[in-house]
């Protein structure tokens, strides 16, 4: 043993940032929509 994370663990780290990453992706998406839609229906 070297010190390394197990399997599990690491799966679990990589889930959670990818998840981390596809919300605030999603969110900007988001706020972007909704400011073209507030510049169109205006």
């Amino acid at each position: 043993m070297s010190g390394e994370a197990p399997r599990g663990g690491q799966q679990a780290r990589l889930v959670v940032s990818w998840l981390v990453v596809s919300v605030l992706l999603g969110y900007g998406v988001v706020q972007t929509l909704i400011t073209a839609a507030k510049l169109f229906t205006h």
